[in-house]
C-alpha cells in the first residue's frame, strides 16, 4: 500500500461527446495494489519486449471530479479526458478503467449505470481504478521461427514476436488496400483490420486475448488479430 492523495468526487451534467460526462473534482490519500504485468508481451522489436502492466488504485473522492468518461472495449467505463480545475486533473489520468464506485462492481458496468451511481453517491466518494502503463525490458536471444503467409515462407522472427510485427518485418502485406493501409491503427488493437487465418501452427501462437474474443465472434476459429498474437514458433497463415 501506499500513501498519496485522497480523492473526491462529484458530477457536472454536461457530456461533452457520445458516451462521454463530465463527472467532477479530488484530493487526499490513495491505496495502491501491486501491478500485474502481462506475462507476454503485446509487441517486440529488434531489441525490447513490451508488456501492460496493470495498477489498481482506491481513492476516497469528494465531489466534484472534472472527469470526462466514455465507454470502452470489450466493456465498462474510462477517464477520456480531465478538465483543469477539477480536483481529478492531477490525480486521475486518461485511460483510466473504473472497477467500482462506493464498493459496486462497474468493470463490467455500461456508461449510464455507472453515471447514475456516481450522481447518486454520496458526497464522499469511495473509487477503485485500473491504470495501464507499459513496460520495457530487453529481449532475449530466441530460436528463430519460420513464417509463411499466403503459401509462401516469407523469412524467420525470433520466437516470442508479435505476429504482425513478424509480418511486417519479413516485408509480406497484412493490410490489403489503399484504404486498409491508411486506416491501420499502428497496432494497437483499435482498427480490426489485421486479422489472419491461421492455416498451420496454431499451437505456436498465444491464447485468445479477451479483445480478439469480443470482436471476432462472427469470425471463424482460425482467425486471429495479429497484433494480439504472440508466435512461439513456426507458423503459416492467410491473409484475407
Amino acid at each position: 500500500m501506499l500513501a498519496c492523495c485522497l480523492l473526491a468526487l462529484a458530477w457536472s451534467a454536461a457530456p461533452l461527446s457520445t458516451g462521454g460526462c463530465v463527472v467532477g473534482a479530488l484530493g487526499g490519500a490513495t491505496r495502491c495494489i501491486a501491478p500485474r504485468a502481462a506475462l507476454t508481451p503485446y509487441r517486440s522489436d529488434d531489441r525490447f519486449d513490451y508488456f501492460r502492466v496493470e495498477r489498481e488504485m482506491q481513492f476516497s473522492l469528494p465531489k466534484p471530479l472534472g472527469a470526462v468518461l466514455e465507454e470502452c472495449e470489450p466493456a465498462g467505463v474510462r477517464v477520456e479526458e480531465l478538465q483543469e480545475g477539477g480536483s481529478a486533473f492531477d490525480v486521475l489520468r486518461k485511460g483510466d478503467r473504473l472497477l467500482s464506485v462506493v464498493g459496486n462492481d462497474v468493470a463490467s458496468s455500461d456508461f449510464d449505470t455507472v453515471m447514475s451511481m456516481l450522481v447518486e453517491a454520496p458526497d464522499e466518494v469511495e473509487l477503485k481504478i485500473v491504470r495501464t502503463s507499459i513496460s520495457r525490458k530487453p529481449r532475449e536471444a530466441k530460436l528463430p521461427l519460420s513464417l509463411t503467409v499466403d503459401g509462401k515462407v516469407v523469412g524467420e522472427a525470433a520466437c516470442g514476436t508479435n505476429l504482425r510485427t513478424a509480418v511486417q518485418g519479413a516485408g509480406a502485406t497484412l493490410y490489403k488496400g489503399l484504404m486498409a493501409k491508411a486506416s491501420q491503427c499502428g497496432g494497437a488493437g483499435q482498427c480490426s483490420l489485421c486479422w489472419v487465418d491461421v492455416v498451420e501452427g496454431a499451437d505456436n501462437l498465444s491464447p485468445r486475448t479477451a479483445l480478439e474474443e469480443t470482436r471476432g465472434r462472427k469470425k471463424p476459429p482460425t482467425y486471429r488479430m495479429a497484433c494480439q498474437t504472440i508466435a512461439n514458433g513456426d507458423v503459416s497463415i492467410v491473409v484475407p
